[in-house]
């Protein structure tokens, strides 16, 4: 495990600052350290939670200096200057040591981008008004609806025809998904298409022939497992109820002779307690009715 000692440590001011405050940015800071293998910077964006976290990256990526290297762990955003990534050893040292870590799990929407001829870094997630006025200009809030917890990932393609750029705004379900569609398809400068809760849109294209090849790549699939019991095949076999019978009388009688030895021992124990003789228990009372 590698050793280094901090030297400085300096506050950031990340811009553009109505994004950063949208995705939930708490705080940040670059820290110069030195150890065996040199000296080397460090900065750190700690976000509300892992969401927030991979909006910061998408933004921070494409805007690293030469060299560097950045990573999402959980709600932070770390980026190493002037070293590569350091071990999983010393990461997971440096995780326990950062304040409010938040390992919740990485949103799905950007796993539905399409991957082919995507420009590298071209990734924007959008979470509100400020985030889409910052990738999408000119495209109103209120035709998003954000009110319904609406998420947004952008990303530019290349085709043959020219550079697109789609967007994927992801809605708590195909209900929804499908009233928002007739909003964007009334927006002629955009071309838009629903599957499942998603709906998908192309707000920059070269052709409407290039927006629909990118728009087919969009597939959403849920897998669902449901744990079904089966019906027992030997459920409806004659032969095994008489079986299960049988056993249940078995039982039954094999309970009756212990209960009856138990009771016959009580009592023998009874008798020789008490000191009495056989058969004077079993004298009868008489009313003599007759006399």
């Amino acid at each position: 495990m590698e050793f280094h000692s901090r030297k400085t440590v300096t506050v950031l001011h990340p811009e553009p600052a109505a994004v950063w405050s949208e995705y939930g940015l708490q705080e940040a800071e670059r820290a110069e350290y030195a150890g065996p293998k040199g000296a080397f910077t460090v900065s750190a964006w700690r976000l509300t939670d892992a969401t927030n976290a991979q909006a910061a990256m998408q933004l921070l990526r494409g805007a690293r200096p030469a060299g560097a290297s950045i990573e999402q762990r959980g709600n932070y955003v770390i980026q190493f200057e002037g070293r590569k990534t350091p071990e999983e050893e010393t990461m997971n040292q440096l995780i326990l040591s950062m304040p409010r870590y938040d390992p919740s799990s990485l949103p799905a929407l950007t796993g539905f981008l399409p991957v082919a001829a995507r420009h590298g870094n071209s990734e924007r997630f959008i979470l509100g008004p400020a985030s889409l006025e910052a990738f999408v200009p000119g495209m109103s809030p209120s035709l998003v609806a954000f009110h319904f917890g609406t998420e947004g990932q952008l990303a530019r393609f290349k085709d043959r025809d020219g550079d697109v750029t789609l967007v994927l705004f992801n809605y708590p379900n195909p209900q929804i998904a499908k009233e928002r569609l007739a909003a964007f398809q009334e927006q002629k400068q955009y071309v838009a298409r629903r599957s499942g809760p998603i709906v998908s849109v192309v707000t920059q294209t070269a052709t409407p022939d290039a927006a629909e090849r990118i728009l087919s790549q969009v597939r959403w699939e849920v897998n669902i497992t449901l744990n079904q019991q089966l019906p027992d095949p030997k459920g409806d076999n004659i032969g095994v109820l008489f079986l299960n019978v049988t056993k249940f009388s078995g039982i039954m009688i094999v309970f009756a002779l212990l209960a009856g030895g138990l009771f016959a021992g009580f009592r023998l124990l009874g008798r020789k307690f008490s000191g009495q003789k056989p058969g004077e228990d079993t004298a009868m009372i008489a009313l003599h009715i007759d006399e």
